[in-house]
């Protein structure tokens, strides 16, 4: 399945979005549509063999909106949609201003005010009102006749229809009094109102995503359009798209790093705080990793590409929040539904208002027919409701990209709020994933060569014990002969022929199990010290047991204080495929008081499933290839960021930080939007059930249902707003 990324125009309100969405799934082709009002874009997956690009394209237009396929960033296009409503109510004011001058003068306590006489003008309130109708209120004309074209309503047919009956009565009233007619009893004024208050509510709820959209713009600030690369004996400045893998990037003091590579030559001090959270530079040298997005302080840099501009991390940290912003969670859902079928149920309310005003109330006539149906069409409005949910997942997944927590969709941060399970691998997830080797132990070799068989079967292997051991045969200067027949066994260990010999290095059980002996393997070592957070490794040659490595790491040093945080949300246990000593060591240190050790990764995720079944809602934290599994079966994965790719390729969450506070400051902001969408929902369930039928029963003037309506809108993204002063940490690693 393909993917195609598109910026829709011509949004109005929810019952757009949700119209765009069915109609997409019913092309041929089409696997799923998901259309996001706040970002006004739409991920659409299909197969490029039954429906092209244009296909698609050209079924929003036929829509009735516009879709274009070269996106750009959010805030641009926001921006521009900006200055189109400014322009649109700076008419729609300046035009209203003499009918709203006139109105002053049926307004209690106003009504002394000096009006001039020519305002009062009916044919010039005609001539006004004709202007704002049919210029200011074409797009909505425009609108509401595509969506007939679709045999759907939208914002734009209720706006439409309520000016239209507004304005073709008054007109009435006027040719059938052939002008002398007092202005009070023509509805003009209410067009102006109309019109203006909504184009003002729109161009504040445009202002309001705006400052909603700010984190997000940050993360698109970061990214460098040009750069600097080496083209023979010179340098060439080249669009980032242009960057292919190995190329070789020139970075001078004070600019922004423009690749992800390894610095080939050079050294400086990098601000990786967009990464890591830390204020304080890094120093950089030959080898070293660094990353587009970050800065270069000082000193001059020559980095190796290792990806094309597509592929950096800061790249992929964007397309998870986009991403975050096409996947709804289950209550968007229900609120896209309902939004849908909405705007046809408030038209039928507004029919039956004025059948009711007309011929079964007491006084009945056609005046108060018109002006309470019309004030049931002008409150019933469903953008409040439609902005419920996807304004604060814009604002909460922007928020914790800023913090290096991204979440793959919204659907996960919903669920994250509920999880009361969480479950922890330790190596590289609890622990710093630094392990060293502290200690060798032989019973017929030297401990040079047991480190020196061990080093050469762990050589291919990208665990974190094997990397440990091949770093201490480099400190010690053993040349590491090369292995045949490796095979790695997950949750194991690894196996191969060293210099024709067969070699086993792995954890107690497999080894036992491989080596077809059973001896005392604790009397290697001895007992280890109860709170000894080591791990042992043992060393089988020609399958006869030869010796062991103790190797230890240490606990994150955020980790006891993450734990004290998560506690009260969920319950806690270590999962890990690590030997019970160290890991209950790891457990005590960290406040935890459930382990499973010896866990292999069918095990790990076995323990989630059997977790889920017992009507508990998991969260598994982990970092490795062995972990993938678990976070995979778990109803959230939460992946490190500075672990194997294939847990952050199966992770619902990754922390791009590498810091277990990122998963306190994860679970504080999904609680925190859920109830914000809650909120919003609620706000604008409880405004429509209260608003409408006080306007059907004639309560509201048609102009204060116009200023409600617009009001609601407002409200709703103000709240969502507050999301911005949730508590995070300030840095990553706390």
């Amino acid at each position: 399945m393909d993917t195609l990324r598109l910026q829709i125009s011509g949004m109005t309100c929810a019952a757009c979005s949700s119209r765009i969405e069915k109609g997409l799934q019913r092309l041929d082709g089409v696997q799923a549509a998901s259309v996001n009002l706040a970002t006004a874009q739409a991920i659409v997956r299909y197969d490029r063999r039954k429906v092209g690009d244009d296909g698609i394209r050209s079924k929003i237009e036929q829509l009735g909106y516009g879709a274009s396929a070269a996106i750009t960033a959010p805030h641009e296009t926001h921006e521009a949609e900006i200055r189109s409503l400014r322009a649109r109510f700076a008419v729609s004011f300046l035009l209203s201003l003499p009918l709203f001058w006139a109105m002053l003068s049926h307004i209690p306590l106003l009504d002394r005010l000096w009006i001039p006489e020519v305002l009062l003008s009916p044919l010039l309130q005609w001539g006004l009102a004709t202007v704002l109708q049919f210029y200011v209120g074409y797009p909505f004309y425009r609108g509401a006749y595509l969506a007939l074209k679709q045999r759907s309503a939208n914002m734009d047919s209720l706006v439409a229809l309520s000016t239209s009956v507004a304005y073709f009565y008054s007109h009435y009233l006027l040719l059938q009094a052939r002008f002398e007619i007092a202005h009070d009893q023509l509805y003009f004024d209410t067009i102006a109102m109309v019109l203006t208050v909504i184009l003002l509510g729109k161009l504040l709820e445009a202002k309001a995503k705006g400052r909603a959209l700010k984190d997000l713009n940050e993360l698109y600030g970061l990214q460098i359009r040009l750069v600097r690369v080496r083209k023979g004996q010179g340098e060439e400045w080249i669009p980032a798209e242009e960057l292919r893998k190995g190329e070789e990037v020139i970075v001078e003091a004070g600019e922004w790093i423009s690749a992800d590579g390894k610095i080939i030559a050079g050294s400086a001090e990098v601000d990786e705080a967009l990464l890591t959270g830390e204020s304080a530079p890094a120093l950089k040298s030959v080898g070293d990793d660094v990353y587009s997005g970050t800065r270069c302080l000082n000193g001059a840099l020559r980095i190796r590409a290792s990806c094309d501009a597509s592929g950096t991390r800061l790249s992929r940290m964007i397309a998870m929040v986009e991403n975050a912003q096409s996947v709804k969670p289950t209550l968007a859902r229900k609120v896209d539904k309902a939004a849908a079928v909405f705007v046809p149920i408030m038209v039928l309310c507004a029919v039956l208002t004025y059948a009711y005003w007309s011929w079964g109330a007491e006084g009945a006539s056609a005046e108060l027919a018109i002006r309470h149906s019309l004030a049931v069409l002008l409150i019933a409005c469903p953008c409040a409701l439609g902005l419920a949910a996807p304004v604060s997942i814009l604002i909460a997944t922007a928020l914790a990209a800023k913090k290096g927590i991204l979440f793959k969709d919204g659907g996960a941060m919903e669920t994250l709020a509920k999880v009361d399970r969480l479950l922890f691998d330790k190596t590289g997830t609890l622990t710093e994933g630094k392990p060293r080797l502290k200690a060798i132990q032989t019973t017929r070799y030297s401990k040079a060569y047991l480190l020196r068989m061990a080093a050469a079967v762990e050589r291919q292997s990208a665990h974190l014990l094997a990397e440990a051991i091949m770093e201490a045969a480099e400190k010690q200067g053993i040349v590491v002969p090369e292995a045949t027949g490796t095979m790695e066994i997950p949750g194991g260990g690894v196996q191969g022929l060293v210099e024709g010999k067969q070699v086993r290095v792995g954890h107690r059980q497999w080894i036992e199990s491989a080596a077809g002996e059973a001896s005392d393997m604790d009397a290697i070592f001895g007992e280890l010290p109860a709170d000894a957070a080591a791990t042992v490794l043992y060393v089988t040659i020609e399958g006869r047991h030869s010796g062991a490595l103790l190797l230890s790491d240490t606990l994150r040093s955020e980790a006891a204080e993450v734990v004290a945080k998560l506690k009260p949300a969920a319950k806690l246990s270590i999962v890990t495929g690590d030997q019970p000593t160290p890991a209950y060591a790891i457990a005590r240190q960290a406040g935890i008081e459930e382990v499973r050790a010896g866990c292999s990764p069918e095990r790990k995720a076995a323990v989630v499933e059997e977790e889920r079944r017992g009507g508990h809602i998991v969260a598994f934290v982990g970092d490795g290839n062995n972990d993938a599994a678990a976070l995979a079966a778990a109803d959230v994965g939460i992946a490190m960021g500075g672990g194997a790719g294939a847990a952050m390729q199966v992770g619902d969450i990754v922390l791009a930080r590498n810091s277990l506070s990122g998963i306190a400051d994860a679970f504080r902001l999904s609680k925190a939007a859920l109830k914000n969408i809650k909120q919003n929902i609620a706000f604008a369930i409880v405004y429509n059930t209260a608003a409408v039928p006080l306007a059907a029963a004639g309560y509201l003037d048609p102009k204060i249902a116009c200023l409600g309506m617009a009001a609601s809108s407002v409200l709703v993204v103000s709240n969502a707003l507050r999301l911005q002063s949730v508590a995070l940490a300030e840095r990553g690693r706390e």
